[in-house]
Order: C-alpha cells, then structure tokens, then sequence
C-alpha cells in the first residue's frame, strides 16, 4: 500500500519508480535531516523543499544516489509502506552492487573494442583513399564520392551536402537504392527517436575515423530507356491482367497509370505503382 501522509522514512523502505523501468526498490541510505513536511509541489509538477537525501537499490540492479527527498515525493515516484528486512535490504544492495560492476566491467569492455577498431580501421588498405580529417558532412560528402565511384565506376552520382548533419545522393538508373544503401549506410551517426522526441547517437567506429552525419538522403531517378524496358517486364509478367490497354512511356511519364488495374495491383498504386517496383529493382 501507498504511503498516503508524509512521514520520515527509514532504511529498508519499498519505492517505486517509472522512470528508466527501474521499478520496485528499497531505501539503503539516508544522508541528512528528513523534513517531509516542507516538500511541495507547483503545479503538481516542479517538486520542492526538503533536506534529506536518498539512496535506493532497486530490484533490476540500478541504484540511485543523493536523490533529493522533494524529487523522492514527486509524481514519478510512490513510497510504500512495506519495509524489507536489513537481511532482505542488504541482499538487495549486494545484487545492485554486482550488477553495476558488470554493467561498468561491460561499458569498459566496449570502449576497448571500440577504441581497437578504430586503430584497426584507421590502417586499413580497403579504406586507403578515404579521408580522415574531421570535417563533418564535408569528409561525408567527399568520402561518398570516392566510395560510389569506386563501387560503380560508370555510373555519375551526385553527392552534395546539404545541411551540417545531411547528405544527398542522387544518381540515374545504374544500381538500385538498396545496393547503393549499403555503403551509405555506414555514414549514418545518429536517428530520430520518435518515443523520446530526440536525436540519438548511433555512431561506430567508421564513423569515428572516416565521418558521420544523421541523414543521409538517396535517390535514384530512371532514364526513358530504363522506364520502357520496366514496362516490357510488365506486359510479358500481366498480360493477362492489362488486356487491350494502352500501356506507354507517355502515359507513364504523366502519371496517368495509377488508374489501371487498381482493383489488382492495389494501394492505389495501379500499373504505375507496379512499373515503380520493377524499377526499383532493375540494374542497368
């Protein structure tokens, strides 16, 4: 049961948490006078007053240190009137004890690997011609250029930057968007977290030595030639489907193919829909 007057807290306390998934814990701690009376709240939300401040083990390994007692009586938090034993207390303490000297043991562990990586990548022939200065989505743009023209040396992209975080890459027929992916995908450093509302960092050693920018944007358009032999693809494939209509670069090309034959193709995407896809996955 929750605790429903304010009252001093002892060792051994249960509480609980919703922030981080931390959940049921105990206090293990308390460092200073507890003055539960003075902690108020503006708006049921900016927590204020008190003195004391708290330590708390919780069952999932975490521990929290000097947590003031007003942010202890906040809405993100309930204390509960069950109090553990010092023996359950101090087993509890034990486990998040060990569990933070993995967690440290694991963090450590990743900087060295990431750290001989980079010194690996760093000597690598296979990357020879690639820049290493610092430089941003400068050292992406020009890296990329290198990259794709090594990759498809008869092919003519266009790599440009376009903010200080964002690249584009533009390039006609040649190879498809998801061949092309697979060496633009190494420069992405970071994504947009929709949950949190934020930018979070996904950066790797690659992108530690030869550059990183958030976005990198492709997009591959189709020659005429390319487009009529998509569309022989598609009459050979639905010939059965499209009967006597009129199927053609022209019709194509002004976007008049969305119509025909939704009720197969679906999605509203018709026989053009359908030409889009043949496209995607045609190589020169």
């Amino acid at each position: 049961m929750s605790q429903t007057t304010k009252r001093a807290l002892v060792p051994g306390q249960v509480v609980y948490s919703v922030l981080y998934n931390r959940g049921r814990g105990v206090i293990v701690a308390i460092q200073g006078e507890q003055k539960p009376d003075s902690v108020g709240a503006i708006s049921g939300v900016i927590s204020y007053g008190g003195n004391a401040t708290f330590n708390i083990a919780f069952e999932n390994g975490d521990i929290t240190r000097g947590l003031p007692e007003s942010i202890l009586y906040g809405r993100q938090w309930q204390i509960f009137d069950e109090i553990k034993t010092p023996d359950e207390t101090a087993e509890i303490l034990k486990n998040a004890e060990e569990e933070e000297r993995r967690r440290k043991q694991e963090s450590e562990d990743e900087i060295r690997q990431f750290k001989a990586e980079c010194a690996r990548l760093i000597s690598d022939p296979k990357y020879a011609h690639l820049s290493q200065e610092k430089k941003g989505a400068v050292q992406v743009t020009g890296n990329l250029r290198r990259e794709l023209k090594a990759a498809w040396p008869g092919v003519k992209f266009s790599v440009r930057k376009r903010g200080y975080d964002s690249v584009s890459v533009n390039w006609t027929d040649g190879p498809t968007e998801e061949q092309v992916k697979t060496i633009t995908g190494k420069y992405r450093d970071s994504y947009f977290d929709g949950m949190q509302d934020m930018s979070v960092s996904c950066s790797s050693p690659f992108n530690e030595v030869y550059g990183g920018v958030g976005y990198v944007f492709v997009d591959r358009e189709y020659s005429d030639t390319m487009k009529k032999q998509a569309i022989g693809i598609l009459k050979v494939k639905y010939d059965h489907l499209i009967g006597e209509e009129d199927i053609t670069l022209a019709r194509y090309n002004a976007g008049e193919l969305y119509n025909v034959r939704p009720d197969y193709f679906g999605h509203g995407g018709g026989v053009q829909g359908e030409i889009n896809k043949i496209l995607s996955v045609t190589t020169e």
